[in-house]
């Protein structure tokens, strides 16, 4: 009896174009998800590591911009002038520092403090100091809005000037507020020494 050759329509088929595609489908799913990952993965990367350690280097070279001005400008020089020429300022108000200190009432302590300050305009005045005071006062301006703008990097410009910033308000605060008042051109010049002003309270804490 005469084998019959095996129909091989059922037991060997060619695979159709469209189960072809049906197995390749899952692969290139597989692949589109790992690159768009990748991709999510690098722009989160940038957002949350890169960029804020390229703001925060750029905040750094721009503080350390201001201060090498700061150093080296004419601010610092007015402020080496000032030191100087305030000597004799500083041995007239000794007793009434002590005075201050010694006081047993506010009131008695405001007058003192208030007598101080008379004298410390009239300094200025009279020695013709009064350019070279705003000129150091009002440089500080450029540091308190760096800071404000979140240009600068805090710390830094804090450790650098903070001592400064407080003994020069301190000392020139009754100027400040004299200007304030009434400007050198009769004028009020309510936001002279603002930024020297926010930068004291702002170290001070």
């Amino acid at each position: 009896m005469t084998s019959r050759p095996a129909d091989i329509s059922k037991t060997e088929q060619p695979l159709r174009p469209g189960r072809v595609a049906g197995l390749r489908r899952p692969a290139a799913v597989l692949g589109l998800t790992l690159f768009a990952t990748a991709g999510w993965g690098w722009a989160a990367y940038e957002r949350f590591v890169e960029v804020p350690h390229a703001a925060a280097r750029q905040r750094v070279a721009t503080s350390l911009d201001l201060l090498d001005k700061w150093a080296d400008g004419e601010a610092q020089r007015a402020y080496v002038k000032l030191s100087e020429e305030l000597k004799p300022w500083w041995t007239m108000i000794q007793d009434q520092q002590r005075r201050i200190m010694a006081a047993r009432s506010d009131q008695e302590r405001d007058a003192l403090i208030a007598s101080r300050d008379d004298l410390l305009l009239a300094f200025i005045r009279e020695h013709d100091l009064a350019a070279s005071v705003e000129l150091l006062v009002d440089a500080f301006d450029q540091f308190d809005r760096c800071i404000t703008l979140d240009a600068c990097d805090e710390e830094i410009i804090r450790k650098s000037i903070a001592i400064d910033v407080k003994r020069i308000y301190r000392t020139f605060k009754p100027f400040i507020q004299a200007r304030r008042d009434t400007d050198n051109t009769g004028e009020r010049d309510k936001d002279f020494g603002k930024g020297l002003e926010d930068l004291f309270f702002r170290f001070l804490s």
